[in-house]
């Protein structure tokens, strides 16, 4: 059975919302593939409710399903394409460098959208992100849980070295709701 969306976010509280978001990534912590091939009912359920091949890569799926099953309809290109959630430069936040990290304006906060490696895309797992730490968790799709675990959904301790860049696609979304 397919999901079905609400027409518009649950809460216009912006902590509460993001809370939310979170919340319905976590049910999936744990759940793995069955042979390791993107393979498993919830990701079939997952890519078939953003209208994905049942067998798609699954991180960017997952991280869109969290939003939308809380009425959040993220703007982005294409859902299950890394690339889209971080091509608009207004929602970058975050930027690793050579010259060391730059943060724009705001600080990352909870299901903000991390890009790591080649390809890949996780959901800050934190209510802030703490400048000192030299490690944040986050929650994946399409990853897995350490040596000798099969992908699956799992929250993870990432060094900051290993993000690539930070998007902030909440904030935006609901201000535009409230003009």
């Amino acid at each position: 059975m397919l999901a079905t969306y609400p027409a518009k976010p649950i809460t216009l509280d912006e902590t509460k919302l993001r809370q939310a978001i979170y919340d319905s990534a976590a049910t999936f912590l744990g759940l793995k593939e069955l042979t390791d091939h993107n393979d498993a009912e919830w990701i079939s359920k997952i890519n078939l409710s953003n209208g994905l091949p049942e067998r798609s890569l699954y991180c960017a799926s997952g991280f869109y399903f969290a939003h939308r099953i809380n009425g959040v309809k993220l703007p982005v290109r294409s859902v299950g394409m890394v690339a889209s959630y971080f091509a608009d430069p207004k929602k970058i936040i975050y930027r690793r460098n050579q010259r060391g990290n730059q943060r724009k304006g705001i600080k990352p906060r909870r299901m903000d959208a991390v890009s790591l490696y080649a390809s890949h895309i996780e959901g800050l797992a934190v209510e802030e992100w703490d400048t000192e730490e030299e490690e944040v968790f986050l929650i994946g799709f399409n990853t897995t849980g350490g040596r000798g675990t099969v992908g699956g959904c799992y929250r993870n301790r990432r060094k900051k070295s290993e993000i690539k860049l930070i998007a902030n696609w909440i904030t935006p979304y609901l201000l535009s709701l409230k003009q």
